[in-house]
């Protein structure tokens, strides 16, 4: 076993036996925004099947200018909402659209940190993280779009989505295409539907390895990394320096903008929960290359959904009125070149898809490059002005 890959197993079994309770709380991105001088707003919603998502809303900017529309912004995998915050008012994206006149809202997957509530179970039940991202888009998706424009009486929003935020998106609208008749503008930064040609090692460990399946034979729930960055990664860092950065290449790959000053600050909020099963079916799109639903195997599948094999997500019913720009990378590694150019290649003739494309991208470049603010917001900010009139 090559030292990368054993570092990896050795990070694997750290896991594990570091699994437990998420302990922050919304008050962390409340304050940090409050803090700032931004109005804030905790807003609360349950889904179909009892899981009580939290989003954060920033209503206007600090000179509370004429709302000119709404934006619903969705994170990443092992993300949340802090995540598109925490460049602050100058870097970060949220803040930029409450200063030009929109209404921003933060979505919270379920499981995430922030969205730990169940009607029926607590996050200490082993139901609780029974669910992947097949569940964030045919439920979250639409549940959180609805809301939002339901509260605000809007009849559209802008939706903007970030790894893990586009990957649920593609397929709720796939499944559901009647969903972007409330979308004006869909924007997916390092966008992600198929992920064969993924090259960040955790993924590639768990699929070559079948070491997704052992985080079901040992019975984990939970996928968190607590006091990752402090705790574990100094560790590893010494055993193979190549792998670390902030939160690691392991799981985004490499970036060319990241602010090395600031990442012991992002480690202070970050990273964020997510279900072992979320984390198998990522692994399962890596090992299999396609576009699908959760793998049950053989027997399972048949009682899930009455056939041997997984359903797959077909770009075919992919809503062909939808304005939709991605924003890829030449470097990123989770949101792979050839796997973006799929994308494309897959939706119907006729489809209203943009790519914006940067050569020097990595995965988190796009949310959180000190570059982005300057290089790319404004192009969408241009074009979020343009499909909100």
């Amino acid at each position: 076993m090559a030292k990368t890959e054993f570092c990896l197993v050795v990070l694997c079994c750290l896991w594990v036996l570091s699994s437990g309770a998420f302990l922050q709380t919304s008050a962390n991105i409340t304050t940090f925004i409050a803090n700032l001088g931004y109005p804030i707003e905790v807003h609360t919603v349950t889904t179909s099947d009892g899981y009580i998502l939290t989003l954060h809303r920033i209503p206007h900017g600090k000179s509370n200018p004429p709302i000119k529309g709404v934006v619903l912004l969705q994170h990443g995998l092992t993300d949340a909402s802090a995540g598109y915050c925490l460049n602050g008012p100058q870097e970060g994206f949220p803040f930029i659209l409450a200063d030009n006149g929109y209404d921003v809202w933060l979505g919270n997957n379920r499981g995430n940190g922030y969205s730990m509530g169940n009607v029926n179970y607590p996050s200490t039940d082993s139901r609780f993280w029974n669910f992947s991202w097949d569940e964030m888009a045919l439920i979250d998706f639409p549940t959180t779009i609805n809301y939002v424009t339901t509260f605000t009486k809007a009849t559209k929003l802008t939706y903007v989505g970030h790894s893990e935020g586009t990957i649920q998106a593609f397929a709720g609208l796939i499944s559901n295409p009647s969903i972007a008749d409330k979308i004006n503008l869909y924007i997916a930064l390092a966008p992600v539907a198929y992920v064969g040609g993924l090259t960040v090692e955790l993924f590639q460990l768990l699929s070559r390895f079948d070491a997704d399946e052992l985080l079901l034979l040992l019975g984990v729930n939970e996928f968190y990394l607590p006091n990752l960055e402090h705790n574990i990664l100094p560790d590893i860092c010494r055993l193979d320096p190549s792998i670390c950065g902030y939160t690691g290449s392991f799981l985004y790959g490499k970036d060319s903008y990241l602010n090395n000053t600031a990442l012991a600050f992002y480690t202070i909020y970050e990273p964020f929960p997510t279900s072992a099963k979320n984390i198998i079916h990522w692994a399962q799109g890596v090992r299999t290359g396609l576009f699908q639903k959760y793998d049950y195997g053989v027997a399972g599948n048949l009682q899930h959904y009455g056939q041997a094999t997984p359903p797959q997500y077909s770009f075919s019913n992919y809503p062909t009125t939808l304005p939709t720009v991605l924003v890829a990378g030449g470097i990123d590694g989770l949101a792979d070149p050839a796997d973006v150019a799929k994308i494309v290649s897959q939706v119907p003739q006729g489809s209203q898809v943009v790519v914006i494309n940067r050569e020097d991208y990595g995965h988190l470049d796009p949310l959180l490059g000190y570059d982005a603010f300057q290089i790319t917001y404004p192009n969408l900010l241009k074009l979020i002005n343009q499909y909100s009139g």
